[in-house]
């Protein structure tokens, strides 16, 4: 759980100690990326229907681009999410973020 939905300051935070509460956090780290990818794909959506926006072209082409961007970088953290659930599950590789003295 981040900083921010916690009410807790990083360093606060209570790191997830067995393979149950490790899973879940693996989880829960999926579905807060598929929020932002799904968020992301909604902008670009609304973008893309914009089009001819009235606005000069050079910006309208600068909307789209950054929106495709924010899309892809949301895609790879769904990615890279999956990735670490399907590492600790299939060969119990447990995150370094999840570690005793791991970064926080």
């Amino acid at each position: 759980m981040c900083e921010d939905c916690s009410g807790k300051a990083k360093n606060e935070i209570e790191k997830p100690k067995t393979d149950r509460q490790i899973r879940a956090a693996l989880q829960r780290e999926i579905l807060a990326c598929t929020v932002r990818a799904h968020d992301a794909s909604e902008e670009l959506i609304a973008i893309m229907g914009d089009i001819p926006s009235g606005l000069p072209q050079p910006d309208g082409n600068l909307r789209i681009q950054n929106a495709a961007r924010a899309l892809a970088a949301a895609r790879s953290d769904v990615m890279q999410a999956h990735s670490r659930l399907n590492e600790f599950v299939a060969r119990r590789v447990v995150p370094g973020d999840f570690e005793p003295g791991g970064p926080d």
